[in-house]
């Protein structure tokens, strides 16, 4: 599948258009690949867009006006080709509507994830707009980054920093669902990865700090990945619970279903976001790399 590259002074950045999923972070400056690359072991995505669920849905399906739909987990868009909609040498503009999918989703949309790179950050933006009446979705990122990132240094020798001027809460599954959306207070604000914290899947955090952000690096190195929220309330920390290489910053506009929840009607669903023709969704997600 084609690949698109964009680049500046400081970074090249590859996307394919196979679900506008970002596969390369080169630094110019070092050769840096921050990037996760799949090694035929572990998992064999970089970067998948979730929508328009994150998580498990319950009975892989949802009701809407009385009909029933299929649906999985983290949603449909990251197995559709986007279409290129606009590049310049800094940014490209990915599209993905209705009409490029199977009827498996009963809204008119227009989902456009833009990457714009200024100086060393990457801004992923998600812009979302309907002319049905109204659209149900939730919307995140998923972007998995190489550890270690530098020679010599292993998987344990890296830390995620999380800094918020409001209460951070760790939200607690019920594996495959969200346990609560209230979660409990998370005050250790930097802590040491090792695999077995993914035994239970996703670490999730959230903050109504719309300066919430989450950072890896390793006290040993130089390199690092930080991604600022901008208002995004959540971000997931995974990888798989083995010997993968790899780290997810996941920026979640929406959550799982609820495992209190049995509704399977779309409407009642309390985890996920709602807009209408007249008001468009757009968040942003900004990762610097050093």
């Amino acid at each position: 599948m084609e690949n698109i590259f964009i680049e500046n002074e400081y970074l090249k950045v590859g996307i394919k258009l196979f679900g506008a999923e970002l596969t390369s972070v080169i630094s110019k400056e070092t050769n840096t690949e921050y990037m996760y690359q799949p090694d035929g072991i572990h998992w064999n995505k970089q970067s998948p867009i979730l929508f328009p669920n994150i998580g498990a849905i319950r009975e892989n399906s949802f009701v809407y006006e009385g009909k029933s739909y299929p649906a999985r987990k983290h949603g449909f868009a990251r197995d559709y080709a986007f279409r290129l909609e606009e590049q310049g040498e800094s940014f490209a503009t990915f599209l993905l509507t209705n009409e490029m999918i199977e009827e498996e989703y009963p809204f008119n949309f227009e989902l456009r994830l833009q990457y714009t790179l200024e100086s060393n950050e990457l801004k992923m933006t998600y812009s979302i707009s309907t002319t049905s009446p109204e659209l149900y979705f939730a919307i995140g990122g998923h972007p998995a980054f190489a550890v270690p990132l530098e020679k010599g240094l292993t998987f344990e020798d890296y830390h995620i920093q999380l800094e918020s001027e409001a209460p951070v809460s760790k939200l607690e599954l019920e594996i495959p669902y969200l346990a609560s959306l209230e979660g409990v207070p998370f005050t250790k604000g930097d802590f040491a990865l090792h695999h077995d914290l993914f035994t239970n899947d996703v670490l999730l955090f959230k903050s109504k700090d719309p300066k919430f952000k989450g950072k890896l690096y390793s006290p040993k190195g130089k390199r690092s990945v930080t991604v600022h929220l901008n208002g995004i309330e959540a971000v997931g920390v995974w990888t798989m619970p083995d010997d993968s290489p790899f780290i997810c910053f996941e920026p979640w506009d929406g959550y799982p279903d609820l495992a209190s929840e049995t509704t399977l009607n779309l409407e009642e669903k309390k985890n996920i976001l709602r807009i209408t023709k007249n008001t468009p969704y757009q968040s942003c997600a900004t990762f610097v790399f050093e």
